[in-house]
């Protein structure tokens, strides 16, 4: 009899603990498309960006700052111009390279999540750069609303102050 009540207790704990607050997708739409921005962004194309991003979203940097749309997309056309060889470490099945994902939580928000490198080599300092990084983009129905960046930006940085200077000489 004292088995049986461990037993229940035990079962009464387990089910009583299940906070299923969603779920985590890795192969649907909206992974799929984060995975389109950063191909996008390889090449240089901000037409999908353009497409995908709400016109009412805004963006918060590493340091903080809050861009909205028109801005934010001046940002990565700023990027182009630092920039040259962008890319990003692809997934390879051994969590060494990026890690896409898409949460739908049971309180109707959806966040897609992109860990990765960033890899490129710098327009006016003429370094080869790579630094991991993380965002998170929160959705509204099919359009980006939100987009938070986790990364040092020493390296956006350091090429700016480069192309300033060789813009003073």
């Amino acid at each position: 009899m004292k088995k049986l009540f461990f037993i229940t207790l035990g079962l009464i704990t387990l089910i009583s603990c299940d906070n299923n607050l969603g779920i985590v997708k890795y192969d649907d739409p909206k992974t799929d498309a984060i995975g389109t921005v950063f191909e996008y962004v390889s090449n240089e194309d901000n037409s999908y960006l353009e497409e995908i991003f709400s016109k009412d979203m805004f963006m918060v940097n590493p340091v903080n700052d809050t861009l909205y749309y028109d801005n934010f997309l001046s940002g990565i056309e700023n990027m182009y111009d630092l920039f040259d060889d962008i890319k990003f470490d692809t997934a390879d099945g051994n969590a060494t390279g990026e890690v896409l994902e898409t949460n739908y939580y049971t309180n109707g928000q959806v966040w897609s999540h992109i860990w990765s490198s960033f890899e490129a080599t710098g327009k006016y300092t003429g370094e080869k750069v790579s630094f991991p990084f993380h965002i998170a983009y929160k959705w509204d129905g099919d359009k980006i609303i939100e987009e938070y960046q986790f990364f040092d930006m020493t390296t956006f940085k350091n090429e700016e102050q480069a192309k300033i200077e060789s813009l003073n000489n």
